[in-house]
């Protein structure tokens, strides 16, 4: 059998999940930096001290120490030996001397021949009686001081609580009289203090659970691709214990770690968690196991409904045990688990009959709640029974009333299994997938849609179908015919009504064409369609019926303002309808709050399609505001939720982001690619958006490229002349991109004539970037003596920080225009101060054109380092995951790129960095880290 440590040291080689395992031996315990530091200081002889007691809960990171101690003194040259205490030997008399002699047992013969045979005893390897305590304590000691002397001896004792009695006192004997000996250390681990503890005097040191902090840094660092809501979920139940935060994120499926399907109820554990802290459990009398259950299962666990359930006449009694192991502590009138982990085992532990009987036995005493009594029985049903199918669905009803969709989901589905008739699993199951829409589980959705040959076409099914093909295949016109003919049912229900306006919104702003938005609003106008009050605003603003142009930006702050924002009213469809009004209205920074208050409460229990909407405000307000790293980032997060969530359009939209953020740092190959990509498959689709922002990531390539006519002509794609009565909101902000084209390729009539018709619908005063857009727009075709005065109002429109590049684009623009007219001076001053943001943000092709221009003022200006070795930061990425290890396809796919790209950045890094092949990356960049911005080395 293996030991404790050998089986923990097999658990640091990469997990089943895929998630590469950090390097511990690199990167040190996360938060034991005091434990660590002691331990360098034993082993280097700066204190001694007779032994270092370490002792807390399961999990806390016990054996981790002990093991970063083995590490530390490997690296010291020391030797080290291992004592693992185990349940089964805890009544051997010197089973754990045992262990430290068998290590030892080829340097037996360095002692004197009387001690050498007393310790043969011990081992076995002598006939003769067993030798007295003294006798065996003194040798024992002569053996490890003389291996101390000898290059120096580090003992380590993991799970001391289960090492015996006889070799516990010996343990104890040898620390108290090798204190001075600096060449021997003693370690040892325990959940409880025990009798070593006199003999560590005052260095018995308590490993409390990590830091929110720390705990944060650690599951990072083992599951860095974790959703955020799922992470805050595991941090919450792991409550600091880092054998939580490794493993329970390892028992979920990849779709519930990327939030796209959701948890369960009862978070499972993995066999690691079960085997620490199931033998607690295992070790209980049947009844105190019993008891437990109920407890766990029951949500207050309170004593008095846990006797009542049971029978049980003396529930603290029969929990003594339980207590005893640490496993419970109980209050006047409650149980509580000493940490959740005991809960979440208990329930793992228990069989399919039991779980029955525990629901069972609950569902006997929850009266006051019918809710929480039709979930007991539902758990408890062995089969169909209509009776509590009819109960959990009234409590579904009410659950969806709430804003609490994941749990109404789970109960209309519960409902339907226990449904005896046909039709009423249909519409049960129905509901149920309209339900996991609203919320966002569109995984979840697609499984428990009704198959139309099982049950028939319902309003239902055509309408979750209708939405699932939007986000899926991207079939939009599809998706469209097949929700507005839903409204034509006379049977739909008002919730019903309401959620598929909900998604008809979303189908339009995917679509974003005018005969679409011209049948919602003929939707719109019935009396029937009343509930749906967010749609009904979002699109009363965006079309203009609340007021002129100018007026859109303000009446949906205004709606923002006074709108709630719990989770009963903001589902994951009517989140997507404030995302695209904000998107289209420049108001993002404004939306945050109010997705951030609703992505953090309690409550929220929200799929993939919310947590994408949200990122995409999160990713359009990084953006903006120019901190694009974090957008990076923030994208990342964002394909990993859509790509394993079946959303493939969401996924196009998050291309056309990446291929913006590529377009404006100047990775020309990376933006093309993503942008043809996008066009081959949202074109054929009639994905609009898609569309348009493909197009204005070319557009931006060649404008930063100073490709002037491909500009233009890619932006007229998007702005056909005389077409602005029917564009979106959203293409009408290429007006500065269009007159930067046009003013280099004789087209300015033409981005005039746009502008003018822009200025007449009042489009300049929609945002504050509108107006610094246009005034920006008007200085580059001008020429006459209001130039300057048009620049001036660009850079002092109001907000214009709010977006750096577009501004620093204007400021550039303008010195540009000044030095061509021999203002040498105020050129300089604009184009300078263009350059520091520019280089800042990092948007390369017009920090060149800054630059160059610069130098054309007379100005000579350095060309800054692009990163490591002159690296990008595209290159810097791939160069870092290859010095991992990674192929080229793996880069690939972590980076979102094609194997094409990888190669050809790796192409261009081998010579920077000065290496050959891949095996010299990972020196180089560590050498290159090593130097300061100057390029001189620390």
């Amino acid at each position: 059998m293996l030991s404790r440590h050998q089986l923990a040291l097999l658990a640091y080689p990469a997990p089943d999940d895929g998630h590469p395992t950090p390097s511990h031996s690199r990167a040190g315990l996360i938060g034991r930096a005091a434990e660590t530091e002691l331990l360098d200081a034993l082993l280097r002889g700066r204190e001694r001290i007779p032994a270092l007691l370490v002792n807390g809960e399961i999990g806390v990171g016990k054996t981790a120490l002990l093991r970063a101690a083995d590490e530390q003194a490997h690296r010291a040259g020391r030797r080290v030996v291992w004592v693992t205490g185990a349940p089964a030997e805890a009544d051997l008399p010197y089973s754990g001397l045992h262990q430290l002699l068998y290590a030892l047992r080829a340097d037996l013969g360095r002692l004197p021949a009387h001690q050498r045979v007393t310790l043969s005893r011990i081992l076995g390897h002598a006939d003769g009686p067993t030798p007295d305590r003294l006798s065996t304590c003194a040798a024992t000691l002569s053996l490890v001081t003389e291996l101390a002397d000898d290059g120096g001896l580090v003992v380590l004792v993991d799970d001391a609580q289960w090492i015996d009695r006889e070799s516990t006192e010996l343990f104890a004997f040898v620390a108290r009289r090798t204190c001075g000996l600096a060449g021997l250390v003693l370690v040892v681990a325990a959940r409880q203090p025990g009798p070593l503890l006199a003999a560590a005097g005052p260095y018995g040191r308590q490993l409390a659970p990590l830091s929110d902090h720390d705990a944060g840094l650690l599951i990072d660092a083992w599951h860095p691709t974790l959703h955020s809501r799922v992470r805050r979920i595991i941090l919450d139940h792991a409550r600091g214990n880092p054998l939580a935060l490794i493993e329970l994120p390892k028992a979920l499926s990849q779709e519930q770690r990327c939030a796209s399907m959701p948890l369960p109820v009862h978070l499972p554990v993995t066999p690691r968690i079960s085997g620490h802290v199931g033998a607690r459990i295992r070790a209980l009398p049947e009844p105190a196991r019993q008891l437990l259950l109920v407890a766990a299962l029951d949500e207050k666990a309170q004593l008095a409904t846990i006797a009542e359930a049971t029978g049980e006449t003396d529930v603290t009694a029969q929990l003594c045990p339980a207590e005893r192991h640490h496993l419970v502590t109980m209050d006047t009138d409650r149980l509580l688990f000493t940490h959740p982990l005991v809960r979440l085992t208990t329930i793992d532990l228990a069989t399919r009959g039991e779980l029955r009987t525990a629901h069972r036995q609950l569902a006997g005493v929850t009266n006051a709640d019918q809710d929480v009594r039709a979930t007991h029985l539902a758990a408890a049903a062995l089969g169909p029974d209509d009776t509590v199918a009819d109960a959990l669905a009234a409590a579904g009803d009410r659950a969806a009333d709430q804003g609490v969709l994941t749990t109404a989901t789970e109960m209309f589905a519960r409902a339907a299994e226990l449904s005896t008739a046909p039709a009423a699993r249909a519409e049960r199951l129905g509901i149920a997938a309209q339900l996991a829409c609203r919320a966002g589980w569109l995984q979840w959705a697609k499984h428990l849609n009704p198959a139309p040959e099982e049950f028939g076409v319902t309003t239902h099914t055509a309408a979750v179908s209708a939405y699932l093909l939007s986000l899926d295949e991207g079939d939009v016109d599809m998706a469209h015919r097949r929700l507005v003919r839903v409204f034509d049912d006379p049977s739909t229900s008002v919730p019903m009504r309401r959620m598929a306006l909900e998604m008809l919104f979303h189908v339009c702003v995917l679509a974003d064409r005018p005969d679409h938005w011209a049948a919602l609003d003929a939707v719109l106008a019935r009396p029937d369609c009343a509930s749906a009050e967010i749609v009904l605003r979002c699109r009363a603003i965006l079309s203009g019926r609340d007021g002129d142009a100018a007026t859109m930006r303000e009446r949906f702050l205004e709606l923002l303002d006074r709108w709630p924002t719990t989770p009963a009213e903001l589902t994951a469809l009517s989140t997507a309808s404030l995302s695209a009004t904000a998107s289209a209205l420049d108001a993002v920074t404004e939306l945050l709050p109010v997705l951030r208050g609703l992505h953090e409460a309690p409550a929220d229990n929200r799929g993939a399609p919310t947590a994408r909407f949200g990122l995409h405000m999160e990713i359009l307000d990084r953006y903006h505001s120019g901190r694009w790293d974090e957008a990076e980032t923030l994208l990342r997060e964002s394909a990993t939720v859509a790509g394993v969530s079946g959303l493939r359009t969401l996924e196009g939209i998050a291309r056309c982001q990446r291929a913006l953020l590529a377009a404006v740092r100047g990775e020309t190959e990376q933006a093309l690619e993503l942008t043809d990509e996008v066009l081959r498959w949202a074109a054929p689709r009639g994905i609009g958006l898609a569309v348009i922002l493909a197009h204005q990531a070319r557009s931006l390539v060649a404008l930063g490229t100073g490709d002037h006519e491909q500009a233009y002509a890619t932006l007229s794609n998007i702005a056909p002349a005389g077409a602005m009565t029917r564009l979106p909101v959203s293409a009408r902000r290429i007006v500065f991109d269009l007159a930067d084209a046009a003013a280099h390729t004789g087209h300015g009539a033409q981005a005039a004539a746009y502008l003018h018709t822009l200025r007449d619908g009042g489009f300049d005063r929609l945002s504050p970037r509108m107006t610094m857009l246009t005034h920006g727009a008007t200085a580059l075709l001008a020429r006459d003596s209001h130039t300057d005065e048009a620049f001036r109002q660009a850079l002092t429109a109001p907000g214009h920080e709010r977006w750096p590049l577009e501004h620093a684009r204007i400021r550039l623009a303008y010195g540009e225009r000044l030095r061509r007219a021999k203002e040498i001076g105020p050129a300089r001053v604009e184009l300078g101060a263009a350059l520091e943001v520019l280089e800042r943000l990092g948007a390369r092709p017009w920090a060149t054109r800054a630059r160059n221009e610069l130098r054309a003022a007379g100005l000579a200006v350095a060309r800054p380092a692009e990163g490591p070795a002159g690296l990008t930061a595209q290159e810097e990425s791939v160069a870092r995951l290859a010095a991992q290890g990674l192929t080229n396809k793996q880069i690939a796919v972590r980076l979102r790129l094609s194997d094409r790209t990888v190669s050809g950045h790796l192409y261009k890094v081998y010579p920077k960095l000065g290496v050959t092949s891949r095996t010299g990356l990972r020196d180089a960049l560590e050498i290159r880290a090593g130097w300061d911005a100057d390029g001189t080395a620390d």
